[in-house]
């Protein structure tokens, strides 16, 4: 198995079990009128779950006003993996977690931001990454990336290659993700978008450093399943 299998294999290793806002540290409410008060003390949250004895049974929504009762449509299974989950969260907001209780928890979009989140598209980004660069090595001459690239980034390139001093071990490795998916579409080994090329190097910033996020708000979610389903079809056919 390759090493871009790996990391695609590693990928899937996590679930929403491991995300998941378990129902004790949740800001519940314990009826509808309760409901608006909690959320009017909680403005940060978008959905207020309410808890009656048997456990989790509605939720009250902050924007809409509206309270409902939690139907199957809300659930999902605590073993669904995380990229599938992006998927879930593209068409809704948030979803009630199934666990070995009646119901575990909670998941809302804004905890696709969670770091075991961020590692899992790191290391679906880091296959992408290896696979575009090893379908490329045959063009890596500095005639090609200097085309490729623009003669300002290339010339950054190789200064961040000479600035290393012996400790550099190629300007190959001071390509970022964007570069490299630029150079394999260059060179016909892969068929992407630049608009992908560049959400992908958005998410992989995102993924890659602690204090950005891989959702700002609600629409990114849609970009996040998009970058998903592109790096897919890339470790697909590889």
């Amino acid at each position: 198995m390759g090493t871009s299998e790996n990391l695609k294999r590693l990928a899937t290793t996590f679930t929403v079990r491991d995300i998941t806002v378990s129902t004790g540290d949740l800001v519940c409410a314990t009826g509808e009128s309760d409901a608006v008060l909690v959320s009017r003390a909680n403005p940060e949250f978008s959905v207020i779950p309410i808890k009656s004895q048997s456990g989790l049974s509605a939720y009250y929504l902050r924007d809409s006003h509206q309270l409902s009762q939690i139907g199957v449509s809300d659930l999902i299974g605590d073993g669904t993996e995380i990229l599938d989950l992006v998927d879930i969260l593209e068409s809704r907001e948030f979803v009630f977690v199934l666990g070995s209780k009646p119901l575990d928890g909670f998941v809302h979009f804004s905890d696709l931001n969670h770091p075991l989140v961020k590692l899992t598209f790191y290391m679906l980004l880091e296959g992408v990454e290896r696979c575009a660069l090893k379908s490329v090595k045959p063009w890596l001459t500095d005639g090609f990336l200097n085309d490729t690239l623009g003669k300002p980034r290339f010339a950054q390139i190789q200064q961040f290659y000479r600035r290393a001093g012996d400790a550099g071990q190629g300007v190959i490795n001071y390509l970022n993700i964007a570069d490299i998916l630029k150079l394999a579409r260059k060179a016909g080994t892969l068929d992407i978008d630049e608009s992908v090329i560049q959400a992908i190097k958005r998410v992989r910033d995102g993924a890659a450093h602690v204090s950005e996020n891989l959702v700002s708000d609600y629409s990114d979610v849609k970009k996040l399943a998009e970058v998903k389903n592109q790096c897919l079809r890339v470790l697909g056919g590889s």
